[in-house]
């Protein structure tokens, strides 16, 4: 008798039939060719490394989510990575460092040992786009408009991009000099958007201007409403105004897809350093693309300098049509 057991695969990892392979071959390649024709050079980093590679800088929150394992060559701990981003951080700062901006695309396979959510995959084919150097919010505008074409190509349906920027809530830490414990318990706070449990903290911090960033979401005009309600800060203006560069250029080159505003998006604060997109279609939950700023990410790895990326998982994609 055949023990069935033989055929199982482990929880969260799939196999591609052949009807579904062609269909996500043809995406990546068309996704890869628009985003070489952007500018974007292709680069491919391996899938194992060194754990001390994989897990530096912005890369230690990967740290539950990477598989792990002893080399027998060396010793030495190696993971297979749980994301491309810090492998393509290391590449710019220590293989082209010489190059003013750089322009990086890539595609290829993440293991993760929990899925995003119950019955997800944990292992993904990740395709992205990164920009290096560029410190105003034009790298942004390139990043969404690849993401953008990214889901284009998949044909995916009712697109809607919402936006946020991480920066206001840093603002909004700063003037009250919040960190530590209390930082932690606001930003959960924020991420659940409970206003009972804010109310909670106005012992230990003022909480109003938390209170209005609950409020400040929904369409564009949440900018201009943000712009009355929050204090005249030189930060928090300044990421506004990013906001609204970027609304417009959206408004410009893609008026089909709908933009929301989340200026309580505090979801990767500990990631991102400004700008944030998540792009969602209609039907699904959770984002299908994300990105925005990780500026100074390459800093452990002898480089700090601003940087923007989006990724998606082509798995994903390739069932939105």
């Amino acid at each position: 008798m055949v023990n069935d057991a033989n055929w199982l695969l482990p929880e969260g990892v799939e196999e591609i039939l052949p009807d579904e392979a062609i269909k996500l071959e043809m995406l990546r390649r068309a996704v890869l060719d628009d985003l070489t024709e952007r500018g974007f050079d292709l680069v491919m980093p391996p899938v194992m490394e060194f754990v001390d590679a994989l897990l530096t800088g912005t890369g230690e929150e990967l740290d539950t989510q990477t598989y792990k394992f002893m080399d027998q060559h060396t010793h030495r701990m190696l993971g297979i990575r749980a994301d491309i981003t810090p492998q393509i951080a290391r590449i710019d700062s220590h293989y082209l460092a010489d190059r003013e901006v750089n322009k990086l695309c890539y595609a290829g396979t993440v293991l993760r040992t929990q899925p995003a959510q119950m019955g997800g995959q944990r292992e993904l084919l990740q395709i992205g786009a990164e920009v290096f150097g560029i410190e105003d919010e034009s790298a942004d505008m390139q990043v969404i408009d690849a993401m953008l074409q990214t889901l284009s190509l998949s044909r995916a349906p009712d697109v809607t991009l919402s936006i946020g920027h991480v920066g206001i809530y840093r603002a909004l830490l700063q003037q009250q000099a919040i960190e530590g414990s209390t930082e932690q318990r606001l930003r959960d706070v924020l991420l659940r958007k409970s206003r009972p449990d804010l109310a909670e903290l106005q012992a230990q911090v003022d909480v109003a201007p938390f209170n209005a960033l609950l409020d400040l979401q929904g369409g564009v005009a949440v900018l201009s409403t943000a712009r009355d309600m929050l204090a005249n800060d030189d930060e928090l203006q300044s990421a506004l105004q990013q906001l609204s560069n970027v609304v417009e250029h959206l408004q410009a080159s893609a008026p089909k897809v709908k933009v929301h505003i989340d200026l309580a998006d505090v979801a990767g604060y500990r990631y991102h350093t400004g700008l944030k997109y998540d792009a969602f279609v209609s039907g699904r939950g959770r984002a299908v693309a994300q990105g925005g700023r990780y500026d100074r990410i390459g800093k452990l790895f002898g480089r700090s300098r601003p940087a923007t990326g989006f990724s998606a998982d082509l798995k994903t994609l390739v069932k939105l049509a």
